[in-house]
């Protein structure tokens, strides 16, 4: 009898034992599957669109580059204030509507995040040029009006 419950009990650790190892494999392949599914789906959602950084120097009166010719895309605007004594800043407007005041119409994220102290840069928000031509200018620092040609 005593052989008997011994065997039993054997039988039932073994089977217990066998039990939680399918388990754990079970668990493991869902586990798996699971990675595997996740991975693909980061691996299908698509990339962010790179963002292209374009520096623009002001001087006392004027840009250092005068003309720029871009792809569409979105840009991003660093601009350094190299020698001007005042605060200086950057917007950029579609060529429609150049001739208003910039604070009415400008494009989107085109204003620098700050006013720019001699000797140091800002940025714009990120902007989507589209195909189209555009001016930029600082209404701070009075300089000619300058072309963004987007083809």
């Amino acid at each position: 009898m005593k052989l008997s419950i011994f065997f039993r009990t054997a039988a039932f650790a073994l089977l217990v034992l066998f039990g939680s190892a399918l388990n754990a494999q079970t668990m493991a392949a869902k586990g798996d599957a699971t990675m595997k599914k996740d991975h693909s789906e980061t691996m299908m959602k698509k990339a962010p669109e790179a963002v292209t950084v374009i520096e623009l120097v002001q001087t006392p009166g004027v840009f250092t580059t005068q003309e720029l010719n871009l792809k569409p895309g979105k840009y991003q605007f660093r601009v350094v204030n190299q020698g001007v004594d005042h605060e200086v800043g950057f917007v950029i407007q579609r060529k429609a509507d150049i001739g208003t005041s910039p604070m009415e119409a400008h494009v989107e994220n085109s204003f620098t995040s700050k006013t720019i102290p001699n000797g140091e840069a800002a940025y714009t928000g990120v902007i989507e040029l589209t195909e189209g031509e555009y001016g930029y200018v600082c209404p701070l620092n009075p300089t000619p009006l300058y072309t963004i040609k987007v083809q």
